[in-house]
């Protein structure tokens, strides 16, 4: 038998080139790793010097260590372990095989991929399964609503004309008020129900678009002493749906007035070039920000951070920009604020050349 030492390709055994191919021993009661090689390991933001000698509690996180543990003991009690898991926001398959000799394991092999792809595809095609049970919802019972609430608001509009007590005028306001928040509700319903109704594409002035937003904003900023700055570098034409651009910079603007302190702070708007085709909004404020486990469901349906949101407004300016082929992005951490980033196409698939100011 020939003594010298072998080199041995781990990589041909992982299935993908995204991924990675790791050893582990159980000694002392602890599990030690020996092994781990592959294309995957620096992203999800690990290197062979952080493992190899190492148990898992040195490189995780405790309540990851925990979950880890039970599969490893698994596998080292000869089992064949399967189980997803994310690191530094990638999500892996990893897959633990025991290799084991007269009954007893003496090492783990585990295979890991990158499965972060499928993850977002299952949690798109998820969001839509969502939105198509709201999409139901809102067709069957919108006509309902809008019909008596139409009789509704005209009948208070008459009874505030005609009342001669003018004690009952700030109620009848607050009814008036209240019936157009419903309103708005139930054309929310109607939009997530059926985006593709009423859009039209045109090129106008996107820099002067969002001037008109901030200033149709500014009275209720400087109730709190908050001032908005926009910054634009360069005038920017861009094919959009005016109306429905228009909804989502104010939904934005309105989210980041009500997050931010009274006396002097600031929100700041910009308007870049993001490459030759693309352009980026990003609306910056310094509010009381959203925890970790609740940014990751703003775009879920009736999901909100407010006492009485309904859960729609975020949704609805996600699906604004998604009917634009663009996408939206939130930053946010706890009393430190909140940075949302908006990239959006020049030209869609189909537009009018139409300027408009």
């Amino acid at each position: 038998m020939n003594d010298e030492s072998i080199t041995v390709d781990y990589e041909q055994f992982i299935p993908r080139e995204t991924g990675f191919i790791f050893k582990f021993i159980k000694k002392d009661n602890q599990f030690i790793h020996t092994f781990i090689e592959g294309k995957l390991i620096e992203k999800v933001g690990l290197c062979p010097d952080l493992v190899i000698g190492r148990s898992l509690m040195e490189f995780l996180p405790p309540d990851q260590v925990k979950r880890k543990e039970v599969f490893y003991e698994k596998a080292w009690n000869g089992e064949q372990v399967n189980y997803e898991g994310s690191i530094g926001g990638i999500h892996y398959l990893a897959v633990l095989n025991p290799i084991r000799i007269n009954g007893e394991t003496v090492e783990v092999i585990g295979t890991t991929i990158d499965i972060t792809k499928e993850k977002i595809r299952e949690k798109q095609a998820q969001q839509m399964e969502k939105l198509s049970v709201v999409g139901e919802l809102a067709a069957g019972i919108a006509h309902e609503i809008r019909n008596p609430l139409t009789s509704l608001k005209g009948f208070a509009k008459i009874v505030k004309e005609s009342v001669t007590d003018q004690k009952l005028i700030p109620y009848l306001d607050i009814m008036l008020d209240e019936m157009d928040r419903i309103n708005r509700i139930v054309n929310e319903f109607m939009f997530i129900a059926k985006p593709n109704e009423n859009v039209h594409f045109q090129f106008m002035n996107f820099s002067k678009l969002i001037t008109d937003c901030i200033h149709f904003m500014e009275p209720q900023a400087n109730l709190k002493s908050i001032k908005i700055e926009f910054d634009v570098k360069v005038e920017i034409i861009l094919d959009c749906d005016r109306n429905q651009m228009k909804q989502v910079l104010i939904n934005l603007l309105q989210n980041a007035i009500e997050a931010t302190e009274d006396n002097g702070h600031f929100i700041s708007v910009s308007l870049d070039e993001a490459g030759g085709e693309s352009v980026m909004v990003t609306i910056r404020d310094k509010g009381c920000g959203i925890p970790e486990s609740r940014l990751k469901r703003l775009f879920e349906p009736f999901y909100s951070t407010k006492e009485k949101g309904t859960g729609l407004g975020l949704l609805t300016c996600k699906r604004i920009i998604d009917l634009h082929q663009g996408s939206i992005d939130i930053e946010s951490q706890p009393e430190e604020g909140t940075v949302i980033r908006i990239l959006l196409p020049r030209v869609q698939n189909t537009g009018t050349l139409l300027i408009a100011e």
